[in-house]
């Protein structure tokens, strides 16, 4: 893994003249105001992509490969130092202020170039969705074209990343007009979501209900119409009952010339941690070829209710250790914490499948919701999105019918492709080297067979990401970014594709690009125990070790039954915060310990004196890898605060490591 550093500035201050890239929209960079023009495709290919990276080096091999992917390795060099001229010759005396380069790593100047994603990327990050939506002209590279695979497959990527970043800031200013009664805003911002997606119902009745509230019943009712007929066109569907109810309302209203009050999207008073909890259950198999399936149908409608925030949804390796008719509701709703606890059967007979479905509450044993459900086999997949779909009606009320999450979610097109991934995930998640590699096979199984499976593609970046990094031998995770970028390319909602690129950006150094992937991923899904696990580990390194606890404890809530490993994280967030002995007794709950936890426990106990203890488990480790160098071991620690870095290994030279 080759390591990118920070930029360091070459002078004391900015320069006079603005300097200014812009990468929303058609892409630009100006001098003063005065557009500079640099030539050919390639050579703005080369200065967009240094400006997207917000101020690191990177290396020339990197750039080499993304833009001149064609080409030999000489002449993709010598291609890359001629765009390089150019861009200088493009910039004239002002190009030194501009790039900075060395023989093997070239970046862009943040404290002197002005870039508008990295704005909207911090006023994201400092919680000014206002600021960053005003920098967002338009899409990332608009109609910016072909320029190289690998170049097209990361612009393709970030675009995704973008647009979905964009459309969650407009919903979140969208509840706020629309709960402050700005109707003008509430108009305003609406427009712009369903030129983005006009087939967001929620957002087509907060602009209907805006238009009410401005006596203009026919524009609402025009709204209306423009939905139904991309509804039914595109989706073979009609819009939701209460969008219908609130068309009837419309017309009412023009009758009546009554003006009613708006309603705002969302209850924001809402109390999350009053959230329905449910725990889904395996569906029992019924009939020969169901078993697969019943496991299968449950995680996946685990998948579908995680992505709502209005449930608290139990992680499957806690839940999946129960079965319905061996344990009783109460039982299992006092041991996960419960109220809610869904549970079914399947039942095969040659191409036919009967699945039942039951919705149970916890504290009586009452039975709130049941149903069957008869189908073909290959309609499958429809079926757990229409469960999903109904048991979140029933336990929130009102979710199903305003919320279009569950629509365009991305499916499998292929069953064998399918069992492959739910194989592949009952080894991921023991989390020791043969079984990640099992796993890793499943994955890649799964693709052979669907090559527009996003969540495979996710969960095999994850697994790439784990064999290099927990037990490689260099730590070099490159080669999950292929199937990182993938799965988000495929559908900007996968979560494991997300964490992964979280995961890949925060070994780069790129703190800020690490934190916008995780927080985008935890906006589609704040039930993903892992997800939130691995958000802990990089507020760990971005120096905020009390809150990486916070987020492990909240996966370990939702995953009662979670890995041992899982207490690694907090261990070492304690040992961040020079609280040794509290690390000592987190990291001896780990009942196996690995290479790793042996030696962030030796470094524990040298630091509070225990010299003999310490020296015992530097024999431990020595034994798994005895030419061990621990110099060889800093590229794992990714640490944002180099103080932080430091101690740690000190505390492991203290245990006597070399």
């Amino acid at each position: 893994m080759k390591k990118v550093q920070k930029m360091r500035s070459r002078s004391a201050g900015r320069p006079d003249y603005p300097i200014r890239i812009g990468l929303f929209g058609q892409f630009f960079a100006e001098i003063d105001g005065v557009k500079v023009t640099v030539p050919g495709r390639k050579c703005q290919a080369l200065l967009a992509y240094l400006a997207a990276k917000q101020g690191q080096y990177v290396s020339r091999d990197t750039l080499c490969g993304l833009i001149w992917g064609d080409r030999g390795d000489e002449q993709a060099r010598a291609s890359l130092r001629q765009a390089l001229a150019v861009i200088r010759k493009s910039f004239g005396k002002v190009a030194d202020d501009v790039l900075v380069s060395s023989n093997s790593s070239i970046g862009i100047r943040l404290d002197v170039v002005t870039v508008d994603t990295c704005i909207f990327t911090a006023a994201i990050a400092g919680g000014n969705v206002a600021a960053a939506i005003a920098v967002c002209v338009g899409g990332f590279l608009d109609g910016f074209g072909a320029v190289d695979p690998e170049f097209d497959r990361w612009m393709d990527v970030e675009r995704a990343i973008f647009r979905a970043s964009l459309v969650q800031c407009l919903q979140q200013e969208l509840v706020r007009h629309e709960t402050e009664r700005n109707i003008a805003q509430v108009i305003a911002v609406a427009v712009r979501l369903l030129a983005i997606d006009d087939l967001q119902e929620d957002v087509c009745r907060a602009l209907m209900r805006a238009q009410m509230q401005q006596r203009d019943f026919n524009g609402a009712l025009r709204q209306y119409d423009l939905l139904r007929e991309r509804l039914i066109n595109d989706l073979g569907v009609r819009p939701e009952p209460e969008t219908d109810a609130l068309m009837h309302e419309v017309r009412t209203a023009r009758q009546e010339k009554a003006v009613p009050n708006p309603s705002p999207l969302v209850d924001l008073a809402a109390d999350r941690t009053k959230r329905p909890s449910v725990a889904v259950l395996p569906f029992r198999a019924l009939g020969e070829g169901a078993e697969i399936i019943g496991e299968g149908v449950a995680d996946d409608i685990i998948v579908e209710l995680s992505r709502s925030s209005e449930l608290s949804v139990i992680s499957r390796q806690s839940s999946f250790r129960f079965v319905s008719d061996q344990s009783g509701v109460r039982e299992i709703g006092q041991i996960l914490g419960v109220r809610f606890c869904l549970s079914g059967a399947v039942q095969m007979s040659g191409v036919r499948l009967r699945l039942t479905a039951r919705l149970d509450r916890c504290d009586d044993g009452e039975t709130v919701w049941s149903e069957r459900f008869d189908s073909k086999r290959d309609e499958l997949f429809d079926l757990q999105t229409e469960i999903a779909r109904v048991v979140t009606a029933t336990v929130v009320g009102r979710i199903a019918a305003s919320d279009t999450q569950f629509s365009n979610l991305q499916r499998p097109g292929n069953l064998a492709a399918y069992d492959h991934v739910l194989r592949g995930l009952q080894c991921f998640h023991r989390h020791v080297h043969e079984d990640m590699e099992a796993a890793r096979n499943e994955f890649r199984a799964a693709i052979k067979l669907d090559p527009n499976y996003a969540r495979a593609f996710g969960l095999l970046a994850m697994t790439d990401i784990y064999m290099q990094w927990l037990f490689g031998p260099d730590g070099d995770v490159s080669a999950a970014v292929a199937a990182a970028q993938t799965a988000v390319k495929l559908d900007v909602r996968e979560i494991k594709g997300l964490c992964a690129l979280g995961i890949i950006n925060m070994l780069a150094y790129d703190f800020g690009r690490a934190r916008h992937l995780f927080e985008t991923a935890l906006s589609f899904n704040n039930n993903d125990d892992l997800l939130l696990l691995e958000y802990g580990r990089f507020m760990m390194y971005d120096d905020r070790p009390e809150d990486g606890i916070a987020s492990v404890n909240e996966a370990m809530r939702l995953n009662p039954f979670h890995p041992n490993w899982y207490w690694n994280i907090i261990g070492r967030c304690l040992h961040s915060l020079g609280r040794y002995e509290e690390a000592i007794s987190i990291l001896e709950k780990i009942s196996s310990p690995n290479f790793w936890t042996l030696l962030y426990l030796a470094g524990c106990h040298a630091k509070i004196g225990n010299s003999s203890k310490a020296a015992l488990l530097r024999g431990q480790v020595l034994s798994i890898r005895p030419d061990l160098n621990i110099e060889s071991l800093l590229p794992y620690f990714p640490y944002k605060n180099q103080d932080t870095k430091t101690r740690l290994f000190e505390s492991f030279r203290a245990a006597g490591f070399r």
